[in-house]
C-alpha cells in the first residue's frame, strides 16, 4: 500500500519542483524590474500551485478529498490519510536568489507520519523515508553517523539569540570553543533536517518552533537514518515544547550537558 503512495508522492514533489524552478528563473529576470513586487509574485505562485495540486489530487482520489491552504502549507485529507505539503521551504532564499530552498511532503495515516519526502529542485536531491524502512538520498541509504571529537562539528541553528542572552544561563560558548563548532542558519528548515540525516551536518537546534508541520517530513527522515530528536532536556515529547535538538545519541548528550 505504502510504496505506490511513495511513487505518487515522488511524482507530485517533482512536478512542484519543476514549477518552482521555472519561477525561480523568472524571478531572476523580474528582480531587476523597478515595478516588481515580490508579494504579488509569491501570491501568483501560490495560486498556480493550488491549481496544480488540486488537479493532481482530484485525479488520484476523485473528488472525495478536502484540500486546505493555510500557513504556507497545503493539507489534503482523504479518509484516514493526510498529506501535508510545504511547496516552498526557504521562501526568503528563493526571493533573494540564494540557491537553497526545498519542497517537503509528509503523508500521515491515522496521525502517524508514514512517508516523508524532501526535495531540493536545484540540486535534484530527493530525500525519502518510509516508516520502518530506512531513509534514502537519491536511492542511497542514509545513516546519521556517530560524532567524535576529531571531526569538525557543524551545527545548524535558528533564533540564535538563545545562545547569547545571559538570562538563559547556558554554557554553550564553551561547547563551541572546545569543539570548534561552526554555526549556520540556512533559511530552509526541511533541508537542514535532511542534511542532518545525510550526515552533512552534525546537529540541529531550534528554540522557536511554532508550527510542527515544518518538521514532519524531516522528523521521519532523521529517525529512519538513525538520528534522534528531543527537546533541550532530552525528553522525546518535544512537540509539547517550542524547542528541538536533533542529532545522533552522543552529540545530543554532548549538547544537553552544556545547556
Amino acid at each position: 500500500m505504502r510504496y505506490p503512495m511513495l511513487n505518487i508522492a515522488i511524482r507530485i514533489i517533482r512536478n512542484i519542483g519543476n514549477f518552482i524552478i521555472k519561477n525561480y528563473e523568472i524571478q531572476s529576470i523580474n528582480i531587476f524590474d523597478s515595478n516588481y513586487d515580490s508579494n504579488i509574485f509569491i501570491k501568483k505562485i501560490n495560486k498556480n500551485l493550488i491549481n496544480i495540486i488540486t488537479k493532481i489530487f482530484y485525479n488520484i482520489y476523485s473528488k472525495n478529498i478536502i484540500i486546505l491552504n493555510k500557513e504556507n502549507f497545503f493539507i489534503i485529507k482523504y479518509k484516514k490519510t493526510t498529506w501535508i505539503i510545504n511547496p516552498l521551504d526557504g521562501i526568503m532564499n528563493f526571493l533573494k536568489k540564494i540557491p537553497h530552498f526545498s519542497i517537503s511532503i509528509a503523508i500521515c495515516i491515522k496521525e502517524k507520519t508514514e512517508i516523508a519526502l524532501i526535495y531540493d529542485p536545484l540540486k535534484n536531491d530527493l530525500f525519502t523515508a518510509i516508516r520502518g524502512k530506512n531513509a534514502q538520498l537519491n536511492g542511497y541509504k542514509l545513516r546519521c553517523d556517530i560524532y567524535n571529537k576529531e571531526n569538525n562539528f557543524l551545527l545548524f541553528a535558528l533564533n540564535t539569540n538563545y545562545f547569547f542572552l545571559k538570562k538563559n544561563n547556558i554554557n554553550l560558548f564553551n561547547l563551541f570553543k572546545n569543539n570548534l563548532i561552526g554555526i549556520r542558519i540556512s533559511g530552509s528548515l526541511s533541508l537542514d533536517l535532511a542534511y542532518l540525516a545525510a550526515n552533512k551536518i552534525n546537529c540541529y537546534i531550534n528554540n522557536n518552533v511554532k508550527n510542527f508541520n515544518y518538521l514532519l517530513a524531516g522528523e521521519l527522515i532523521i529517525k529512519e537514518s538513525g538520528g534522534l530528536i528531543t527537546d533541550f532536556i532530552g525528553n522525546y515529547n518535544y512537540k509539547n515544547s517550542s524547542n528541538i535538538l536533533a542529532g545522533n545519541s552522543n552529540i545530543i548528550k554532548l549538547v544537553i550537558s552544556n545547556i
